[in-house]
C-alpha cells in the first residue's frame, strides 16, 4: 500500500478511483484487518473517488452491512469523515426490484443513479462499474456524467 499511496501523492491531478476489493468472489479476505485503517486513512483521501460495495462500506465504516438507504448515508458520510473525498455506494448486491448507487460529498445532496435489478448472481460488476468511472474521468467528464454513464454501461453489458 505505500507504494499506491506514494504514486497517489505525486499525481494528485489524476483523478484516480479506488474500488476496495476486501474479499475475493469465494469469501476470502484480500486484505488484513488490521490494514482497514491505513487504507481508509492513508490512501483513500488520495482517490477522488472510492467505490465500495455494500459489505465493503460496512467493513470501511466499522458496522454491519446497511439494511437501507438511512444506514448506507450514515454509513457513506463516516467514510467523508475520515477524509474519503467521494464515496459511491454501490447497491448491485442489494436486494429488491431496483440497483442503486449513491453518490456522497460532503456538503452536497446524495445523488442516486437507478437500473432495474437483473435476475442471476454477477461478479466482477463493480469493478467494471469502477474502471468505467475512471474511464470517463479520464476523458474530462464531469463525476455526476461519468457515473451515470458507466452504470449505463455496465447495465447494457450485463
Amino acid at each position: 500500500m505505500p507504494a499506491l499511496r506514494l504514486c497517489c501523492a505525486e499525481n494528485r491531478h489524476i483523478p484516480a478511483v479506488l474500488d476496495p476489493v476486501l474479499a475475493s468472489s469465494s469469501g476470502g479476505p484480500l486484505l488484513e484487518a488490521s490494514a482497514i485503517g491505513s487504507l481508509t486513512r492513508n490512501l483513500m483521501p488520495l482517490c477522488r473517488l472510492v467505490t465500495p460495495d455494500l459489505v465493503e462500506l460496512a467493513i470501511l465504516a466499522g458496522s454491519r452491512p446497511a439494511v437501507d438507504d438511512c444506514e448506507i448515508l450514515r454509513q457513506g458520510q463516516g467514510l467523508l469523515a475520515t477524509g474519503s473525498q467521494i464515496v459511491l455506494a454501490k447497491g448491485g448486491h442489494a436486494t429488491g426490484p431496483r440497483s442503486t448507487e449513491i453518490l456522497l460529498r460532503s456538503g452536497q445532496e446524495p445523488i442516486s443513479f437507478d437500473a432495474p435489478r437483473l435476475a442471476g448472481s454477477m461478479r466482477g460488476t463493480g469493478c467494471m462499474l469502477a474502471c468505467a468511472i475512471a474511464a470517463h474521468l479520464a476523458n474530462g467528464r464531469s463525476l455526476e456524467h461519468a457515473v451515470g454513464q458507466a452504470k449505463q454501461f455496465v447495465f447494457a453489458k450485463l
